[in-house]
């Protein structure tokens, strides 16, 4: 019996030895010896998120919004109460004390002022004297620039807009009379017409054709109690915007200023 299993497990041997083993793993065929199945690959977990916090940051004080200002504002209730103590108890100590900080604040000040200096002498666009002459010798040159710049202003202004000249009576105001005199000089002078109208329906003794107001002028709102005589405007005749020149008495080249300012210098860019 053992002669005879011998055999058989002989023979199986000998067979299995000459073929592959062939195994079907989750419906693919696996050959060979190695035939168990390998393992499924552990499941991996996903990442975790961890939520973002809510928390909103705390808001800046002022003092870490401003620092400067901060230590500025410090600095200041340092130097009043040593002078509050010198001033309440005005011993020599306290008084030195307030003497002292004194020449601190004026050495503070004068390196101030030297940096600001040196720092507008090489920056143009911050220096008022590139357009605005500070030395005698360049005030001439920029009025006499500016002169023929606001006569030419005026004279284009006069052929386009009414030049309205309010008055009253040479009786009783003698500023207008006055005014007359000074409008007809420019009339004369620069080829212009000037517009003149009695409020009260009485004469200027250099404008005797003058209009006499029929109620045009409140309209307008050139009420006397507003605007006394003598007043100056500018008029468009298409649309009737008024620009106020001025009132009381005006000299020849502030006229024409303030024409060549109103009609040709943008709010806010004169200075």
């Amino acid at each position: 019996m053992l002669i005879i299993l011998s055999i058989i497990f002989f023979n199986v041997g000998a067979a299995v030895a000459g073929s592959e083993f062939v195994l079907e793993c989750e419906g693919d065929e696996v050959s060979g010896w190695s035939f168990y199945c390998e393992p499924p690959a552990p499941e991996v977990d996903e990442e975790v998120v961890q939520p973002t916090s809510t928390t909103e940051p705390k808001p800046l004080t002022d003092e870490e919004k401003y620092p400067s200002t901060a230590k500025m504002m410090e600095f200041r209730k340092m130097v009043d109460d040593i002078k509050h103590k010198a001033v309440l108890d005005s011993t020599p100590e306290n008084v030195l004390a307030y003497m002292e900080i004194n020449k601190v604040m004026a050495e503070k000040a004068g390196k101030f002022t030297d940096v600001w200096q040196r720092v507008l002498f090489e920056t143009p666009h911050l220096d008022a004297n590139v357009d605005y002459p500070l030395a005698q010798a360049g005030m001439g040159v920029y009025q006499d620039q500016m002169r023929v710049i606001q006569e030419e202003t005026f004279k284009k202004v006069a052929e386009t807009s009414g030049i309205l000249f309010v008055f009253e009576d040479d009786s009783v105001c003698g500023m207008c009379k006055k005014q007359g005199e000074v409008l007809k000089a420019i009339e004369q002078m620069h080829g212009v017409s000037i517009l003149a109208v009695a409020r009260d329906g009485g004469s200027n003794e250099f404008y005797p054709n003058a209009s006499i107001d029929n109620g045009r002028l409140s309209e307008l709102g050139l009420d006397a109690d507003k605007f006394p005589a003598p007043t100056m405007a500018l008029i468009d005749p298409k649309t009737g915007q008024l620009e106020i020149i001025g009132s009381g008495i005006l000299a020849a080249d502030q006229l024409l200023e303030r024409v060549y300012v109103i009609t040709q210098i943008p709010v806010g860019e004169r200075y």
